[in-house]
């Protein structure tokens, strides 16, 4: 059986995951797949946590076909590139380090991708919080899986749980420009190129956390060159990522989920108010822009305290006014053409 399996590259790329790392090995090594079709291949970012260390010596004692262990100061696209770059075998699995599968998720991905003739398959994923590890079991077992129909093609796959064909490995790579929203950019420039990507329904995915917290301060603490690098190419893919061509009114239900980008867009009316204000000696005028900036300054400091909320503030005028224009742009730009890039059935 292992000889009329295809050889399967595993891609993790992890950073600081000493906390769940055992558990993502333990589900690898749990899965029906053949163990002698597993290639796995763990690119870290140069964790200081140990990570990498703890990585080998549970790979060192286990029935793969083979590993390799890459420790490499890198970002996610150019983690996710390393893997392209070193896949072994006839497919590539990426598989993020804080994800766990039930057993059969990597036989049903190969299944999916063989019989529906796809070149790219992803799961759905269930994001779980838990107090402790040991809760990750119950967990997994408890999860739903929605079986209206076995899967459906669609434009956008997230890469924490996607099966690649080697064609798709070996003709698209991710942008190292883009520090967010890289695999929607990916998964567009795959369509791009006739690509077909589907989702399966029927795998059993965990995305774990172990805290919830109310909001996140990432694009607060990212470098400010980071954040203005290669915006349109990111806005574009946001507006990719929400599948924005195929579902009706997709421009009202862009904003209706991303509210801040109406609020950026009201600078520029604010601003212009408040200038003409300066020129006719007009206060009120004046004030418009003030009062619409402290309104944001202050609920931003309220969440984040008076550094990273100030700083939060500044982005939003600095990043957040010409993100706002390249999504509208790129909203505009796509409800002027028609697609048939639309959601289809899977065979049954």
């Amino acid at each position: 059986m292992a000889q009329q399996t295809p050889l399967i590259t595993i891609g993790i790329v992890a950073l600081n995951r000493a906390w769940i790392i055992d558990k993502v090995l333990l589900s690898i090594q749990n899965q029906t797949y053949p163990h002698s079709s597993l290639f796995i291949l763990f690119v870290d970012g140069e964790s200081k946590d140990g990570t990498a260390e703890l990585v080998k010596q549970r790979l060192s004692t286990t029935d793969f076909q083979g590993y390799e262990v890459v420790v490499r100061k890198c970002s996610i696209p150019e983690g996710r590139n390393i893997c392209l770059e070193k896949m072994r075998g006839e497919l590539l699995l990426f598989w993020d380090s804080d994800v766990i599968m039930e057993p059969t998720a990597v036989s049903k991905l190969v299944e999916t991708l063989k019989s529906e003739n796809a070149d790219v398959v992803t799961a759905g994923v269930n994001r779980v919080t838990v107090s402790c590890i040991d809760e990750i079991p119950d967990k997994l077992k408890n999860a739903k899986v929605e079986l209206d129909e076995p899967c459906v093609e669609i434009n956008m796959a997230g890469m924490g749980q996607t099966l690649l064909s080697e064609k798709v490995a070996h003709s698209v790579s991710f942008d190292p420009d883009l520090t967010i929203h890289e695999d929607s950019d990916f998964c567009l420039r795959v369509k791009e190129k006739g690509f077909k990507i589907l989702l399966s329904k029927e795998v059993t995915v965990l995305d774990v956390n172990m805290n919830r917290v109310a909001h996140s301060d990432i694009y607060v603490d990212m470098p400010l060159k980071d954040a203005l690098r290669a915006i349109g190419k990111k806005s574009r893919a946001q507006v990719y990522s929400h599948d924005f061509v195929s579902r009706p009114h997709g421009g009202i239900r862009f904003f209706s989920e991303n509210k801040r980008y109406l609020f950026y867009l009201g600078y520029i009316p604010t601003i212009a108010l408040s200038v003409y204000g300066l020129l006719t000696q007009n206060i009120y005028l004046i004030l418009v822009f003030p009062v619409y900036a402290l309104i944001f300054a202050g609920l931003q400091i309220r969440r984040r305290g008076a550094a990273k909320g100030f700083k939060a503030f500044l982005r939003s005028i600095v990043v957040g006014v010409p993100n706002a224009l390249w999504v509208t742009y790129y909203c505009l730009k796509y409800s002027s053409k028609k697609d048939n890039r639309t959601k289809k059935e899977c065979s049954s």
